[in-house]
């Protein structure tokens, strides 16, 4: 994998993860389901849709537990499925592409609580106590 393929999959892995604990992840969790499934059908869609719904609840999970290690895990999860699908399939990079593209802004700046904030590329998931809200 060259290098902007793996900068590629590190920055979705990461964008994937941290939309899935802001207010935006309904608006992406169905495009991120069809693109795991788009070459398997709907049945492939609605499984992954499931697959990334319990991800989320146990990110969430290890997010108010302060579970670092969980939420690493997860996304390193969410990394290798995202490297088999390219590899599967690598006009899929298109669309990952489009995907991080159109959440960098829902993700760009992550306000934690009162007092912590986090801007920028995001190597790995955001975590933190309180209230998260997405600007």
């Amino acid at each position: 994998m060259d290098a902007e393929s793996t900068a590629l999959l590190q920055t979705g892995a990461t964008t994937l993860v941290t939309l899935m604990v802001t207010d935006a992840w309904s608006q992406f969790r169905t495009r991120l389901a069809t693109m795991f499934g788009r070459r398997g059908g709907r049945d492939v869609v609605e499984a992954a849709a499931q697959d990334l719904e319990e991800s989320r609840a146990h990110l969430l999970a290890a997010r108010q537990a302060g579970d670092l290690q969980a939420a690493q895990d997860i996304e390193a999860e969410w990394r290798s499925r995202l490297r088999r699908l390219l590899a599967d399939d690598p006009a899929t990079a298109a669309e990952l592409r489009a995907v991080v593209d159109a959440a960098a802004p829902r993700v760009a700046q992550v306000r934690m609580g009162d007092d912590i904030r986090v801007s920028g590329t995001f190597l790995g998931p955001v975590l933190g106590q309180g209230t998260q809200n997405v600007r």
